[in-house]
Parts: structure tokens; sequence; C-alpha cells
């Protein structure tokens, strides 16, 4: 049994990271593909047959763990948590080969596991974990952008992009921001 475990939100400058651990319950119909290489609609489709037909546990680390222990730790943390999740709702998945989308891992579990470089565009397990982290993700930005409007999070999601950057000079930064990833911002 294969277990896929991927993650959303390493890159951006604002929110949580977030990681999926997922077994498949079926074939799956899709094409193998990584979630950002979806539409949006192609991607809301794919999570929809998931949440019917998959296994699957996600974990997040939130902006104060990424700042504390920094991003990669960060990861392996909401990594750690979505496993131990995932075997918590049934022990079979203790015995699973993990295949961890990217090149390191480190983990105090007791599992097997392997890191591939673009697993999520080789193997459906990890484009499976692939889209269920990034569409939880999404959905977390589209929340953050109710509580803090100004930023127009559900647009650009806490990525780099330039409208981002003009929105954190106009209005500072947000209780989501990462400091971290903004120092030679001067906030």
């Amino acid at each position: 049994m294969i277990v896929g475990i991927d993650e959303a939100g390493r890159g951006p400058l604002a929110g949580s990271v977030v990681v999926c651990a997922l077994a498949l319950g079926d074939r799956f119909p899709y094409p193998v593909k990584d979630s950002k290489a979806l539409s949006v609609k192609k991607r809301e489709a794919v999570f929809s047959w998931i949440l019917k037909n998959c296994d699957y546990a996600v974990s997040k680390a939130c902006r104060e763990e990424i700042e504390e222990i920094n991003i990669l730790e960060a990861t392996y943390l909401a990594a750690e948590g979505a496993i131990t999740k995932l075997i918590e709702k049934d022990a079979k998945f203790k015995n699973a080969n993990f295949i961890i989308d990217g090149s390191s891992f480190k983990t105090k579990l007791d599992i097997k596991y392997r890191c591939i470089k673009k697993a999520d565009q080789k193997i459906a397990q990890v484009a499976c974990a692939s889209v269920v982290a990034k569409v939880t993700r999404d959905y977390l930005m589209q929340l953050a952008g109710f509580l803090y409007p100004q930023w127009n999070f559900p647009k650009h999601k806490g990525y780099p992009t330039k409208e981002h950057y003009l929105l954190i000079d106009k209005y500072k930064l947000s209780p989501l921001h990462r400091r971290s990833f903004l120092k030679n911002l001067n906030f």
C-alpha cells in the first residue's frame, strides 16, 4: 500500500503550510498531475472525487510555527501530523510505503518512506495529496480574506505577487504574514 504525501504553501509570504497524507481507495480516474497544473474547476472536481474515494488526513503548520522553526522544519512537522492522523484513523497505514514529494524528509515516526522529486507528477497518491493540500490551503486563504479583506488573500493566496507586495506596502503586515520571509522590507 502506498500513501502519498505533499504540501502546499511553502513559498507564500502569508498563511500556513498544509500537508496531506493520502491513500487511494479506488483507481484514480484522472491523469496524474500536480495540483498547480490543474485549473481551479478541474482541481475542485478532483477534490470532490477524493473526498468520496480516498483515505486521507491533513495537517498544517501555522505562521508562528514557521517563524519559530523555519519553513522546512514546519513542513516536516505538518507532514508528521498528517501521517499520524492517517495512522490513527486506521492502523493498517502504519505498514504503508510513504512517498514524499521532494528531496528530503525527516521524522521520528517509525515508518517506511521514500522521497521522490516531482512525485506529484508521477504517482497518483501524491498527485491526489497535492490536490487536497492545495484546495485546503486555498480555502484557508479565502477565510483569511474575510478576516483581513484589505490584503486580498483569496486572489493571491499569500504568494509573492506584485499586487501582494503593493498591499503590504500600503497596509503593512497582517497577523498572517511571515515576518521572516519579509525581513528586507523593514516591517
